[in-house]
């Protein structure tokens, strides 16, 4: 299987090495000049989940210059999903398609708005990682990776994905309605990410602070609103509960607190900002997710100097 990863970034950069170690063929297409300058010279350097390695493959700016691809996995920050997807339609063979892994809602949708809905499949992932220089990637968390068409039929191309993934370990779940657990996880990312990248602290800190952790709940209870008012049935009947169980075991930097520090603009639309937007459209309310991104704005105003 050819599989083109777009998005080479903290969780790009993971998918490929581990995907390129299982004896997949990859091709990484990113933006970031010395990041793939870095790559191609020497190599992919990861650490975390299985040690430190370093891994020959393939990395490109111009998606013209990759192979042609069986699959596209879209891992870019949501903002950039319309150049992802021009890409994808630049280095997708004719019966080839793209998954999306990323953060956020509306992912689906504008993939679909430019190769087609036949062409697209969803999905999320649960791993984590922090890209440390150009080159340099450390895997932080690990994970299933959910896959899904969006007809809800489990796809012959989806298991040959998901057997490539498995032999990765990188933990595949196909889903009947992916669609129900991408608004899950975006659930989860509006609860995390934002409060992180504006307080500076760890998941795991923050049910220390009792006032943060209560503001955390009313996030999560508002975006479940959301998701109950457009039909959509969460895989999880208390995310409160469980968004916050999982917080207190986790400890690394989420990849909005990552952009920042890195000067580079955060999903805040499409995660707190989608919500406040939707309350808007269905007329409800949405005031934490509201402040969280306000507050987001003004820090990435300041970037990495907050």
């Amino acid at each position: 299987m050819e599989i083109a990863i777009i998005g080479a970034g903290s969780l790009g950069a993971v998918y490929g090495a581990r995907l390129v170690h299982a004896g997949q063929t990859v091709t990484l297409v990113d933006i970031w000049p010395e990041h793939v300058a870095r790559i191609r010279a020497a190599g992919l350097e990861m650490d975390g989940w299985d040690g430190p390695a370093t891994t020959r493959v393939d990395a490109v700016m111009d998606p013209a210059a990759a192979p042609q691809a069986d699959v596209a996995l879209i891992l870019v920050n949501a903002y950039a999903t319309p150049d992802a997807a021009a890409s994808a339609q630049a280095l997708l063979k004719p019966d080839g398609y793209a998954v999306t892994l990323q953060n956020g809602l509306g992912n689906v949708e504008a993939l679909q708005a430019v190769l087609g809905p036949q062409r697209v499949a969803g999905g999320l992932s649960f791993i984590s990682g922090e890209l440390r220089g150009p080159g340099q990637v450390r895997q932080t968390n690990t994970g299933p990776t959910h896959l899904g068409e969006m007809d809800g039929t489990h796809s012959a191309r989806l298991h040959a994905l998901a057997e490539a993934l498995q032999a990765a370990g990188l933990e595949p779940v196909i889903d009947d309605d992916i669609m129900a657990v991408i608004w899950g996880k975006w659930v989860h990312n509006c609860a995390v990410n934002a409060v992180c990248a504006i307080t500076g602290l760890r998941p795991g800190q923050i049910h220390e602070v009792p006032a943060l952790h209560e503001f955390q709940a009313c996030v999560i209870e508002e975006a479940a609103a959301l998701a109950r008012a457009n039909d959509i049935r969460l895989p999880d009947a208390d995310p409160v509960a469980t968004i916050q169980a999982w917080c207190k075991t986790r400890f690394h930097r989420p990849s909005m607190m990552q952009h920042l520090e890195r000067g580079l603009p955060t999903e805040i639309d499409a995660l707190n900002g989608y919500a406040v937007r939707e309350a808007v459209r269905l007329g409800l309310s949405a005031p934490c997710n509201d402040a969280l991104t306000r507050l987001m704005k003004g820090r990435e105003r300041a970037g990495g100097e907050g």
